[in-house]
């Protein structure tokens, strides 16, 4: 008898388990539309102003552009305020921060603050914690960027689609005690209508926008960010990194690499240390993305080059104007 009983107290455990899964399964079957960019009920979030005093204000307009990713070659981009990637946000921890966000796109839109802790109703995604900003209207967001280091912010509606057309860019939190290099550059690596690239640039217009600079005893910080869907490992020839900081949060001193991998979603710091005048070749090291539609050299590929030394190719440049 006893066994009959427990017998039908686990029949019945697993009935009302069934029927809390599919009561589960129902609700994220609402959801599930408005996660993908559709409609999402207007209760699920509030917009800002919740700082009368906000220390810093961005405008953020989402808008579709044609983008030159090299010379003879344009696509269409979504974009923030034009820029492909958007532009750089960038504060000091503890600053309070308002950033107000237009859709000008055809669709609905998002925006989610990757890498950084905000309260819920601040994280950008619809259907969970927001609703679609629709086509024309506008939506506020604010927080205290309390997180020191390098994060991002993209589109999370319909995010296959838009995330892959180039809605992303940089978001870094300084330190407030401020930092000390030389100089300091990010990397914005991702992929679009074939091309791969940085900063919005395939080479050889990488040259033009995101070759490095430095000089002889120089200390240079790079920030890269993979906001595409495979993986990039980054190789510089000449020179070991050393890797700082991954997704914001330390690395153990000292912590070296020649070849550094950053996978999507990752953001990786690295410093570079001005030891070997010359220049040199910077690139990601899976072969076909530094081509151009299987066109080497192209892609993901740039140069580091000493400002303090005469290069090959300045040699070059001055040998043909003789």
């Amino acid at each position: 008898m006893t066994m009959n009983i427990g017998r039908k107290l686990a029949g019945a455990g697993a009935l009302a388990s069934a029927a809390l899964l599919a009561a589960l399964a129902v609700g994220l079957l609402v959801l599930l539309p408005a996660c993908g960019g559709g409609e999402a009920s207007a209760d699920l979030g509030e917009p800002g102003f919740v700082f009368d005093d906000p220390d810093v204000e961005v405008e953020l307009t989402a808008s579709v552009v044609d983008w030159e990713v090299y010379p003879g070659e344009t696509v269409e981009a979504w974009v923030y305020n034009g820029q492909y990637p958007g532009p750089e946000i960038r504060v000091t921890e503890g600053q309070k921060v308002r950033i107000d966000v237009t859709n000008d796109l055809p669709e609905g839109t998002t925006i989610h603050w990757h890498g950084l802790d905000v309260p819920n109703d601040q994280d950008g995604v619809p259907g969970i914690t927001q609703p679609d900003i629709a086509p024309g209207e506008s939506w506020t967001y604010e927080f205290v960027a309390e997180r020191v280091g390098t994060a991002a912010y993209h589109t999370h509606s319909n995010t296959a689609d838009q995330l892959a057309k180039g809605l992303f860019g940089f978001f870094i939190v300084e330190p407030a005690e401020g930092l000390d290099y030389d100089r300091e550059y990010t990397m914005g690596l991702h992929e679009i209508q074939g091309f791969y690239t940085i900063n919005g640039n395939s080479f050889p217009s990488t040259l033009d926008d995101s070759m490095l600079l430095i000089n002889t005893g120089e200390k240079v910080l790079v920030r890269f960010a993979n906001m595409g869907t495979q993986y990039h490992p980054f190789h510089l020839h000449g020179h070991q990194f050393l890797v700082t900081n991954i997704d914001g949060n330390p690395m153990p001193d000292g912590w070296r690499q020649n070849t550094v991998d950053i996978p999507p979603g990752q953001t990786v710091d690295v410093v570079i240390e001005g030891t070997n005048p010359g220049t040199w070749t910077f690139h990601c090291h899976i072969v076909p993305h530094v081509t151009n539609r299987g066109e080497y050299p192209g892609g993901m590929l740039t140069l580091l080059d000493y400002e303090d030394h005469t290069s090959y190719m300045e040699e070059q440049a001055a040998a043909a104007e003789e």
